[in-house]
């Protein structure tokens, strides 16, 4: 087919794209069965997170909001500021990643657009990771995020044990104290890097010998183990904060990002009316920006009283230029492909609102 078309023409780029669709499509789902011959084929157990969903939106992924809860289509991901209410950048993923996904960068985005460096960011247990928090240390911005919560296993739990990172040691529930680290193989960082992972051991004469040992761990000839985060002190002083009364005022203001996800549910972001992530970051910007509107009308507008909405009157135009500058893109694409058959396709359904991020402002 590709002989009567023009090399590196609209036509013969589309038809490049649908055979690697159909390749990827026909292949995502089985693996060598290893026969040796590379012919027998078997079934692939478990889901590749870059699995294509539909041949109409091939950027459409699985997503999960919870164990039980599971969508196919993309993400929205938002920044409110707290003090205006208002959303100062947008963002839309694919379906399959990771909440924390570009969370930095879209934090920064949101400093740019309104010309305020962020005092904090709020942010939920998805991006609370130690990975998550040493990138916003290492970029100066402060991230209050609760840490995850650890399953009950029916034995003692890492939160049980003392962790010292200046010295280096480990204490455990029964006061026995151990500086022996070691070596439990590694783990891959979101960027690609390997990292070790450590562990505190706890000798295993003692571990015998100890009264709470059958609630400590399952028997076995070796001491107890204790994994050491590579961020521990930062999840540690991230475990004392939840307990401190700032936590409080945390849950309250992250009440206004609530709010906004409520209003851009109002506004039809629950469903998709484009294929791909960039046509629907285009609806986004557009929702985000009649929500930004409507906020400001209610509110009386930016006036000389109103501090925190006349501090921010530049993003509600930064979002609607942001909109129209990937509309014509898009205009242009529909001219192109005008002929092609849209009755039928299946429409992606986004789980938006995953970012739920605010940021706070000094000097407001």
């Amino acid at each position: 087919m590709r002989a009567g078309l023009v090399a590196g023409s609209p036509a013969d780029e589309r038809l490049l794209n649908t055979t690697e669709i159909l390749s990827q499509v026909l292949l995502q789902d089985v693996e060598d069965a290893g026969d040796g011959g590379g012919r027998a084929k078997k079934i692939r157990q478990g889901t590749s997170a870059e699995r294509i969903v539909s041949v109409h939106d091939p950027e459409m992924r699985h997503g999960r909001k919870s164990k039980a809860v599971r969508f196919d289509g993309h993400k929205m991901s938002l920044v409110t500021d707290v003090d205006s209410q208002l959303i100062t950048a947008v963002d839309v993923l694919p379906g399959s990643a990771k909440d924390q996904t570009g969370s930095l960068e879209l934090v920064q985005q949101s400093e740019a657009t309104t010309g305020l460096q962020a005092e904090a960011v709020l942010g939920d247990m998805a991006y609370g990771s130690g990975e998550n928090r040493e990138r916003f240390a290492e970029a100066g911005i402060e991230l209050q995020a609760k840490t995850p919560q650890r399953p009950d296993i029916g034995f003692f739990s890492k939160d049980r044990f003392d962790i010292d990172t200046d010295r280096m040691t480990c204490q455990c529930p029964a006061g026995q104290v151990t500086n022996h680290l070691m070596r439990k193989g590694f783990h891959t960082r979101q960027g690609g890097q390997p990292v070790q992972d450590l562990a505190f051991v706890f000798p295993a004469v003692g571990c015998a010998a100890c009264p709470l040992r059958t609630s400590c761990y399952r028997p076995t000839r070796k001491g107890r183990e204790v994994l050491l985060h590579p961020q521990e002190a930062m999840i540690q002083a991230a475990k004392a904060w939840q307990q401190s009364p700032a936590f409080d005022d945390f849950r309250k203001q992250r009440q206004v990002v609530e709010h906004r996800i409520a209003r851009m549910a109002q506004l039809g972001v629950r469903q998709a009316r484009y294929f791909g992530c960039h046509k629907t970051l285009f609806q986004v910007l557009m929702a985000a920006t009649v929500a930004n509107l409507t906020l400001v009308l209610a509110k009386g507008g930016p006036s000389a009283t109103n501090r925190p909405l006349r501090s921010l009157q530049g993003a509600l135009g930064d979002l609607f230029r942001a909109a129209l500058a990937l509309a014509a893109p898009i205009q242009s694409r529909y001219e192109r492909s005008a002929e092609a058959p849209t009755s039928g396709a299946i429409r992606s359904r986004p789980q938006p609102l995953t970012l739920r991020v605010a940021t706070s402002r000094p000097g407001l």
